[in-house]
């Protein structure tokens, strides 16, 4: 099978530029991608060629020059492909052996965690050529048809409606809580129709909040669930202490972080992977990437764990003499420990359960221990655990942390059949693209459409893909 066609590629000076793609092959052997005439990627099997119908604008595609990911790329992973048949389909963004159906050894789809398999390409952000081009490449397994019921205007949504609910589950809220979502747009909007689902599903009682600066997006937050909407613009004094036990910061915005930091009382979930710098720290877009935690070292109890767990003690503080007695520990900085694991014969992922720091140097190095390496001391849906070292940091994130037994966790990837079921059960959370879909486009001028994604009247554009 070949096709041929053109794309808009994303480039690292933010503008884009037309490209002349050719994808020929087949799922069972594999494909050999060109572009403009010459060589560019080799796949393997397990990739289906289907045509691209649509695809959403998102925030980590506005950024993507800031990811260390390879560029030009065709961008683009909110995604409605069509097969031969016409059938749509949602395609889940991360091309493990998993989704592309392999036999294979990998600890990671094995364990579970297919979407942090090491060898995965990613759907319009790592590789694998996306859906602002005519044609992808998918792999089967991360194919999910979409019913009937389910309108494309939600359809093009399942990825990040998927992201959204699994932050939810992964805070799993409590009846009497106060949950904060700051900076409700793209996706925010999505975590808050998400919570409000999460809500019925469950029949908790809790109270959503959005916090924003614009109050017609306040406004807006009130048809997604929100129960009370704040605008940080006016009485800052009030937004100089915690509002709110749980604060979802969806900003995208080191500041974002800093104010949600200052609000929440006991925990911070991060959605945002803006590749920059935040809170003191340089690697928390990484974190997310990885789905880490952080949290204070004393609200690990080693003695009660069935399995003892791997602990890489990265602080110069001693470790308490049950954890050397209660789990498997190694002492030393973040790249000698990372080697030490990696030669390690082991059952399951080569890598600590757990890293335990002291300042925010000691935190980057536990997330990214190896220049150049986009690897973790900690496996995917790890923790790392902050030990006082009696200093005060210039961190806001440890200061939050050490002081107040702040939280931070963190999501990424969805499942995509829980979100189909969820919104084949739930007729309100189904109108949520009619809501929040507001521009439409055609992929012939990227640049301008990107201009019209980041602008003030924009809330989500989608892009209707022509050959």
């Amino acid at each position: 099978m070949m096709i041929e066609f053109q794309a808009p590629e994303y480039r690292a000076d933010t503008t884009f530029r037309t490209a002349r793609y050719r994808f020929e092959g087949s799922l069972e052997k594999g494909w050999s991608i060109q572009r403009n005439g010459a060589s560019h990627l080799e796949l393997g099997p397990g990739y289906r060629l289907l045509k691209t119908a649509s695809c959403g604008v998102c925030a980590t595609d506005l950024v993507r020059h800031f990811l260390p990911f390879p560029l030009p790329q065709i961008t683009g992973h909110e995604v409605i492909a069509i097969d031969e048949s016409g059938d749509r389909y949602a395609v889940e963004i991360n091309a493990s052996h998993q989704a592309r159906g392999l036999d294979s050894d990998c600890a990671y789809c094995n364990a579970g965690l297919s979407t942090h398999c090491p060898d995965r390409l990613v759907l319009g952000i790592h590789d694998l050529p996306g859906g602002f081009g005519a044609f992808l490449l998918a792999p089967r397994n991360a194919l999910v048809r979409i019913p009937d019921v389910i309108p494309s205007s939600t359809a093009v949504l399942i990825e990040p409606l998927a992201a959204a609910l699994h932050a939810v589950q992964t805070m799993a809220p409590q009846a009497g809580d106060r949950i904060a979502v700051l900076g409700p747009r793209r996706l925010g909007m999505l975590v808050l129709a998400s919570l409000n689902a999460y809500r019925r599903q469950h029949k908790l009682d809790y109270h959503i909040l959005a916090l924003s600066r614009h109050d017609s997006l306040l406004a807006m937050a009130k048809q997604f669930g929100a129960d009370t909407t704040l605008n940080v613009r006016q009485n800052t004094e009030r937004f100089q202490q915690p509002i709110a036990e749980i604060v979802v910061d969806t900003t995208g915005s080191p500041a974002g972080l800093e104010l949600a930091l200052r609000l929440a009382a006991r925990e911070v979930h991060l959605k945002s992977t803006h590749g920059q710098p935040a809170a003191g720290t340089l690697n928390l877009t990484e974190f997310v990437v990885d789905e880490l935690r952080l949290a204070p070292l004393k609200s690990l109890d080693v003695t009660r764990r069935d399995i003892p767990p791997r602990i890489a003690w990265l602080a110069k503080t001693s470790p308490p003499t049950e954890f050397q007695k209660s789990a498997q520990l190694l002492r030393g900085n973040a790249s000698e420990l990372l080697q030490a694991f990696e030669a390690m014969e082991m059952e399951g992922i080569q890598r600590a359960d757990i890293a335990v720091v002291e300042n925010a140097m000691q935190l980057d190095a536990a997330i990214r221990p190896v220049p150049g390496r986009q690897v973790s001391l900690v496996r995917p849906r790890g923790e790392i655990l902050l030990v006082s070292d009696l200093a005060r940091h210039d961190s806001p994130l440890l200061e939050a942390c050490l002081h107040r037994d702040l939280v931070l966790s963190s999501s990424r990837c969805g499942d995509f059949r829980v979100a189909l079921e969820l919104l084949q059960d739930d007729e309100v959370l189904r109108g949520v693209g009619e809501k929040l879909i507001t521009h439409h486009s055609s992929n012939a001028d990227m640049e301008a459409v990107f201009a019209l994604a980041k602008s003030a009247e924009c809330i989500k554009a989608v892009v209707q893909i022509g050959e």
